[in-house]
């Protein structure tokens, strides 16, 4: 089996899982899934604590709002940390807002079909907010890549790591 015939596969048995545990799909190539979908060790993802710190991870980060009021700047970003051994990725928003949102959105076939672990809504002004952390791997078509929004501001995403 050809290595792009074994990621449609797996893309195709991770969607259907999803599908089946009873996420949705808003839009083709997007599985959002609940936060309980990605929570607790469901589907691969592992809780992280949001003042989770590790190194930048894969493209430059997103603004939020690169002109607030009240000075906080959210920044939406990747980051990396080796945890018990592995290394994980995960969307981290810095200098979030009451209401803001963060999420990650992961892919097994370089970004045709992905999964959105979130939104996880910012509780309290200026307090660094994570999604869901997931291993990650050196496979060119396992990617990631983290979004955010709130305020009324249009949706920030980075490129794909």
């Amino acid at each position: 089996m050809t290595r792009r015939a074994i990621a449609k596969v797996a893309t195709t048995a991770v969607a259907g899982v999803l599908l089946a545990g009873g996420v949705t799909v808003a839009t083709p190539g997007t599985a959002l899934a609940a936060r309980s979908d990605c929570e607790r060790g469901a589907n691969g993802f592992r809780d992280i604590p949001d003042n989770q710190t590790g190194v930048a991870a894969g493209p430059a980060d997103k603004v939020l709002r690169p002109s607030d009021p009240q000075g906080l700047v959210g920044r939406i970003g990747l980051g990396a940390a080796r945890i018990d051994g592995d290394v994980y990725g995960f969307a981290a928003l810095a200098v979030p807002r009451v209401g803001d949102e963060i999420w990650m959105d992961w892919t097994l076939d370089g970004n045709r079909v992905h999964i959105q672990c979130g939104p996880f809504k910012a509780t309290r002004d200026g307090h660094q907010l994570t999604s869901a952390a997931r291993v990650t791997d050196s496979n060119p078509n396992y990617r990631f890549r983290a979004c955010g929004g709130g305020g009324g501001q249009a949706v920030q995403c980075t490129d794909w790591w």
